[in-house]
């Protein structure tokens, strides 16, 4: 995964660039709705941390338990297929297609493609929502020394990965952006019939400014350190994810992660294919 600030900018920068491609019309201020429709959008899938904190009484570290991708279906991205369709009548009937397009860049480009990168699990493309017992291949491309850590343990190691510094960077280049779209308006460069004081732009500004200071901040040793349950106490040695498997992927699963699995003693508990 990424950082959630990191999404957003991730989701804010395609988006931007696809908005200046096709619906600018000859202008490179994008209009402060799309804005923060583009940065929220990068960031939706992970609102079930707040969901999860709350549940946990509002735990304020998050650890190696809480697997989001795995567990909840605002990480399957198939749950968003509706989207498309909505988005592909709105450009039928040209009815404001591009406020319909951003949530699918921002979900599907700015959040899951990077969250199958570097990531401590991946993304499961292929997980049907409404089918409980049954899962999918977790896709993790760059691994960058944040495979099989979750929570704060891999949110340590990613602050120092590389695609840490890009979406360090991402977020930089973004800030700058939406604090130039920002002065324009309050110097009522554009859009002089708007208030000066925005939440559109102010929001996004400060999500980026977040961003910055997570960057900067130390991370606590401990972190650095194996979590207590180990490495990779996640999907790969998961009993019920595993039977739920495709033969085939069932199959893969069991001589990728053979040694692994006989150590945690998991074996006993996988109903073969």
């Amino acid at each position: 995964m990424a950082r959630i600030e990191h999404h957003a900018a991730y989701a804010f920068l395609i988006y931007y660039g696809i908005w200046l491609l096709f619906f600018s019309e000859g202008s490179w201020i994008m209009p402060r709705y799309l804005t923060f429709l583009a940065v929220i959008s990068g960031m939706v899938p992970d609102f079930d941390a707040i969901y999860y904190l709350l549940k946990n009484q509002g735990s304020k570290k998050i650890g190696t338990e809480f697997q989001h991708h795995l567990n909840y279906w605002t990480h399957w991205p198939l749950s968003y297929i509706p989207l498309i369709p909505v988005f592909i009548i709105s450009l039928i009937f040209d009815f404001y297609p591009e406020y319909f397009l951003a949530p699918i860049i921002g979900i599907y480009l700015g959040h899951f493609l990077f969250d199958s990168i570097s990531c401590g699990d991946g993304i499961m493309w292929g997980k049907i929502p409404w089918k409980k017992n049954q899962y999918g291949r977790f896709i993790n491309l760059l691994k960058g020394g944040c495979d099989g850590y979750h929570g704060v343990y891999w949110e340590a190691r990613y602050k120092k990965s590389l695609m840490g510094k890009v979406g360090f960077l991402a977020s930089t280049i973004s800030l700058i952006i939406v604090v130039i779209h920002y002065i324009l308006l309050i110097l009522q460069v554009i859009s002089p019939t708007d208030p000066a004081i925005s939440g559109y732009y102010i929001i996004p500004i400060l999500i980026y400014i977040f961003s910055l200071g997570f960057r900067f901040k130390k991370t606590p040793t401990e972190y650095l350190e194996e979590p207590p349950e180990g490495r990779y106490a996640d999907y790969r040695v998961n009993p019920s994810y595993i039977n739920g498997l495709s033969t085939k992927n069932q199959k893969n699963h069991l001589k990728k992660y053979k040694t692994l699995l006989e150590n945690k003693g998991v074996m006993e508990k996988i109903t073969l294919k």
